[in-house]
């Protein structure tokens, strides 16, 4: 069954989240929401194991399963380790334009009224 996003709907999630749709973009918006919906949908009906928590280890045993991948690397996580291969400095040197320890970067979003 195909999900249906009405266009005053579609406009409400654009407000919330500071977008500025045409209404061309409105309609496309719809089909896209519907499609992203039935996505959803379509994995919900997939069969969890027993043990799956709704972790990121979960998670990833849930993607090689579905995947049918055979690389065991995939269900486990690699251990997190800071690594200073790149100083501020050196960081802030290579931006094109900055402001003190600030990248400056162009406005995507237009001001709050």
């Amino acid at each position: 069954m195909k999900e249906e996003f009405s266009r005053e709907t579609v406009k409400r999630i654009a407000e919330l989240a500071r977008l500025y749709l045409t209404e061309e973009e409105v309609s496309v918006y719809q089909e896209e929401l519907a499609k992203i919906m039935d996505a959803f949908k379509a994995l919900s009906k997939l069969p969890l194991p027993e043990d799956f928590a709704g972790d990121a280890r979960s998670a990833l045993v849930m993607t090689k399963a579905v995947a049918n991948d055979d690389d065991d690397s995939m269900s486990r996580l690699r251990s997190d380790r800071v690594n200073n291969e790149l100083s501020s400095q050196t960081f802030l040197s290579q931006a094109p334009e900055r402001e003190g320890v600030f990248i400056r970067v162009p406005a995507i979003l237009a001001p709050s009224t």
